[in-house]
């Protein structure tokens, strides 16, 4: 234990990071549940992924035009409003493994689209998803609101 202790004084405070990322970089490929998260992973995704596991959360997928679909997980009793909230979140986490700087208006974009599950339209925020159908797995995508004149 006093080894231990002399190598820890001994290092400084990014050497002890970059260890410590390193080694749960490794525990995490090596689980069987864990391993299919990106390897500079938040605690969130952790949580998020250990819920869907437990049954506690679902998954959905978010596709977009000509990109690859997103994976998002919220609980099962998510409305649409959380959904939405989600979203941005994992897009967000997206960006910035991706290394893109853009700031988007999220504002405009829910504005501007809907979510669309088998032609119907999500746009209650309050209304809880399962209302709407959308279970696990399910595939949602955006559709460009129509003007009313």
């Amino acid at each position: 234990m006093d080894q231990l202790e002399d190598v820890a004084s001994s290092l400084s405070h990014d050497e002890l990071l970059e260890i410590t990322q390193s080694v749960l970089c490794t525990l995490i490929s090596h689980d069987s549940l864990l391993s299919e998260l990106p390897p500079d992973i938040i605690h969130e995704e952790i949580l998020s992924q250990i819920a869907v596991e437990h049954g506690q959360s679902i998954t959905i997928f978010v596709s977009r035009e000509s990109e690859p679909r997103l994976k998002v997980i919220v609980p099962q009793t998510a409305t649409v409003g959380d959904l939405k909230k989600a979203i941005a979140r994992h897009f967000s986490l997206h960006l910035q493994r991706t290394g893109y700087k853009v700031k988007i208006s999220w504002k405009y974009i829910w504005k501007t689209y809907n979510l669309d599950f088998d032609g119907i339209i999500l746009d209650d925020n309050s209304n809880t998803i399962d209302n709407y159908g959308v279970g696990n797995k399910a595939t949602l995508c955006f559709k460009k609101k129509r003007k009313i004149k």
